[in-house]
């Protein structure tokens, strides 16, 4: 992994490779915020076959492991949670020594937000969640109370499970903003959202998007892939704007760091 921006990046080690956990520590373990993790080929596409995976290089896997080991709470829409098999994320002893470093707990906790809570709750990111890897399910003020009742009685005791209300937003999604607020409130300071595309889009207009990290791998997959942003139409005005702050490479595929100009 080599460093191509910012020139001189002190993340750049002698040998000429790059401490990825430092270059990504830069501006965000002081400051914290909402950064966003995405994948995707050079004509755009966020997925091959319906996944992520078919997009997945070592340097992207790389980056991923260390983007959350530099989070407080991974975020991910519900579709995405199940379709991509999440868990509650239980880092190594090495990569709890490398979160240590930078003063974070042993293991991240995890936040999925759903507005139908239409979720498995027997699926492994809610039934294995503990109070040291925690979940938290995220939904709006509109979402079925039956099944508000059924997550609450399923997190009662020491579950590690955990259930928050966000505002509902027109068309009865979760209020993004809102909901980094309530994570920021409960001590979650530095939030990685792993999307999917419908909750970057989500959280671009609702301006909570601090950060984009983005691994561009050197593949095309043709006309009709879904990409990095989805859901409904944006407002005409609503073209947000980027900054590089850093470029990485390794084996032609690129790491974009960007920051979201509000």
């Amino acid at each position: 992994m080599r460093t191509l921006l910012p020139v001189g990046d002190s993340a750049q080690t002698p040998d000429d490779t790059t401490d990825v956990h430092a270059h990504y520590a830069t501006n965000w373990i002081e400051n914290g915020g909402v950064r966003v993790n995405f994948v995707s080929s050079v004509d755009g596409s966020a997925t091959v076959e319906g996944k992520s995976r078919g997009l997945q290089t070592p340097g992207d896997n790389q980056i991923f492991a260390a983007l959350r080991d530099l989070a407080d709470v991974i975020l991910v829409g519900a579709s995405t949670a199940t379709k991509e098999g999440y868990q509650p994320s239980r880092p190594s002893a090495t990569r709890q020594a490398k979160r240590a470093e930078y003063g974070l707990s042993p293991f991240p906790a995890s936040a999925v937000m759903s507005a139908s809570l239409n979720i498995d709750l027997s699926s492994k990111l809610y039934s294995d969640a503990s109070p040291q890897a925690p979940t938290l399910i995220i939904t709006s003020s509109t979402a079925p109370l039956a099944r508000r009742n059924d997550i609450i009685d399923l997190a009662g005791g020491d579950r590690g499970l955990q259930l928050l209300e966000a505002p509902s937003v027109d068309g009865g999604g979760v209020d993004f903003a809102h909901a980094a607020a309530e994570l920021r409130s409960l001590g979650y300071r530095r939030i990685l959202c792993e999307g999917g595309p419908r909750l970057f889009s989500a959280g671009l207009l609702s301006r909570a998007v601090d950060e984009l990290c983005l691994s561009i791998t050197p593949m095309l997959t043709g006309p009709g892939s879904p990409t990095i942003t989805a859901g409904d139409e944006w407002p005409e005005d609503f073209l947000p704007q980027l900054t590089l702050t850093g470029l990485l490479t390794e084996d032609d595929a690129l790491f974009c760091r960007y920051r979201v100009r509000h």
